[in-house]
């Protein structure tokens, strides 16, 4: 595997880490104070970004298991205003997100390079490669 590839990689498993040292003291008040009109919480931004994540890492499974998978697009208004984000809770969230990206992780760096030219088909962006 490339340089390049393994520093991607490697990023993308410390991701949980950073978004939970990032968050760590805030105040409830903190994470769910909106900064304006129309914007999301910090809250909400950590449950979409562990709800995009599972999605994001389905996605890369089925593209390296089936031939040209179609990928299908999540709305993530829809999600915020119809999967109660702050009926869930911000510590499983971070906790899912940092476990998902640490565990594909392991996957990624197992791969042949070849893997990493897979692709699947989005509904709406096309094309789209591991």
């Amino acid at each position: 595997m490339d340089m390049d590839r393994a520093l991607q990689i490697e990023h993308f498993a410390a991701a949980g880490l950073r978004l939970r040292q990032s968050v760590g003291g805030l105040t409830c008040e903190d994470l769910t104070a909106r900064p304006g009109p129309g914007k999301w919480s910090i809250h909400e931004l950590v449950i979409h970004l562990a709800d995009m994540d599972a999605i994001a890492v389905d996605r890369m499974k089925r593209i390296l298991t089936e031939d040209n998978p179609t990928l299908l697009n999540a709305d993530e208004n829809a999600y915020l205003a119809n999967l109660v984000p702050h009926e869930q809770s911000f510590e499983d969230a971070t906790l899912l997100f940092e476990v998902n990206r640490r565990q594909f992780a392991r996957v990624l760096r197992r791969l042949p390079n070849s893997a990493f030219d897979r692709a699947g088909t989005h509904n709406v962006r096309g094309r789209l490669t591991l």
